[in-house]
């Protein structure tokens, strides 16, 4: 992978792209937590962050795909690296205020430009190859994106314990300072992208771009896939989020809450390492039946933290991002192959299946305040079950 990055100018800069979007993300899930105790929330009202992140996936993704299939992706991409930097900066002033309102516009502001990007970068990377190569440059792109991922708590966790060295303790201070360090990520990328010469893709349509979008909806394999991926999304955000929780809290983990935010990065070195292995191995195996037999392992995870009360479980939850790594590449490439012409619009569309990064752990919050942590899992369990079945009805029978 080393190797092709080197020589793939291109694919190094999309990775990049993948990088910075994994770590403000799962940045923004781990602050969870922090924000609860912060602005003293329960879980249900602590989804208002995910959320806030999240619905931008809807609101964003439709005028982006828009945009860019009026502009061409390169245009498009540069305009998107400027509104990521430009809503980074207004993210680090805003959360200053420590209020609730405030922060939260913050984040829509941030994540709006984030989402922006995601509709350009993820069919970018696909079409800059042939077809049969789409898969792999999308795993090397997604393992990019794990990179971050795994980095992003650990750099949560030591901008809180540096700014304690210098007696800054204000949680909306820490969270400052870093999203002041991921708009100069952002600055950076923006002096790569007009060093490089990198190719335009001037998307081909046979219809206008809203009478593609009721095509795409009117596919059902296609539809059926963007389920799947708003599922998926759904608990990948569900398992990164309250593992930090199940290993912080009293009774669970007991590890508090600094201590179990740095353990989550194991969570995404596991899905890391797991899409290291799809992008070098992945071409061996039927793609079908590993999608199967990993979403059936993460069920039987998903049970076990049902049925017992371990630390130990806690762990056994961080092996879920292991079960979780192909899922997403194996998703994206099949929806985007069943897009067809209408990969703009498809594009969108998966974007916003990203609302499942909201949607799915509102509802296990609210099993968690009504019933228990332990009793949540139910959630995660039932969704990878769903999974197989839309994944079945789509691609192997398909096949």
């Amino acid at each position: 992978m080393k190797m092709r990055l080197l020589h793939d100018t291109p694919l190094l800069l999309l990775s990049l792209i993948f990088f910075i979007w994994g770590l403000i993300t799962v940045c923004s899930n781990s602050l969870i937590p922090h924000y609860k105790e912060v602005f003293e929330l329960d879980y249900k009202m602590a989804m208002l962050f995910p959320m806030a992140f999240f619905i931008t996936r809807i609101t964003v993704s439709l005028p982006a795909s828009f945009i860019m299939a009026k502009l061409g992706y390169k245009t498009t991409l540069r305009y998107c690296l400027y509104w990521c930097l430009f809503g980074c900066l207004a993210m680090a002033y805003l959360v200053r205020e420590q209020v609730l309102f405030t922060t939260l516009l913050g984040i829509l502001l941030m994540a709006s430009g984030v989402s922006a990007i995601q509709v350009v970068s993820s069919p970018y990377v696909s079409l800059l190859s042939s077809a049969d190569k789409s898969v792999g440059r999308q795993a090397v792109a997604t393992a990019s994106n794990s990179v971050g991922t795994v980095i992003a708590p650990l750099a949560l966790t030591s901008v809180i314990l540096l700014a304690h060295l210098f007696d800054i303790t204000e949680t909306a201070e820490n969270v400052s300072i870093l999203f002041l360090c991921i708009a100069l990520c952002f600055a950076g990328l923006l002096i790569f992208f007009h060093w490089i010469d990198l190719p335009d893709i001037t998307v081909k349509q046979h219809s206008g771009f809203w009478q593609g979008f009721v095509f795409i909806l009117a596919n059902r394999q296609f539809m059926r896939f963007a389920l799947v991926l708003l599922l998926y999304i759904g608990v990948e955000v569900s398992f990164g989020t309250f593992t930090i929780t199940y290993l912080a809290e009293d009774g669970y983990g007991n590890l508090g809450l600094v201590n179990a935010t740095q353990l989550i990065a194991w969570y995404w070195v596991f899905m890391f390492a797991g899409r290291l292995l799809f992008a070098k191995y992945g071409h061996r195996a039927s793609h079908h039946q590993l999608f199967i037999f990993a979403c059936l392992v993460a069920v039987v995870v998903s049970a076990l933290a049902t049925l017992f009360i371990d630390h130990r479980i806690g762990y056994l939850l961080l092996l879920v991002g292991l079960c979780n790594s192909t899922l997403y590449p194996i998703i994206y490439a099949q929806a985007l192959h069943a897009a067809g012409k209408q990969s703009a619009q498809g594009a969108a569309i998966l974007i916003m299946c990203s609302i499942g990064g909201a949607g799915l752990p509102f509802i296990q919050a609210s099993l968690i305040d009504s019933i228990s942590l332990q009793g949540s899992y139910i959630v995660p369990g039932i969704a990878y079950l769903v999974m197989i079945g839309l994944y079945y009805l789509s691609a192997v029978r398909a096949g």
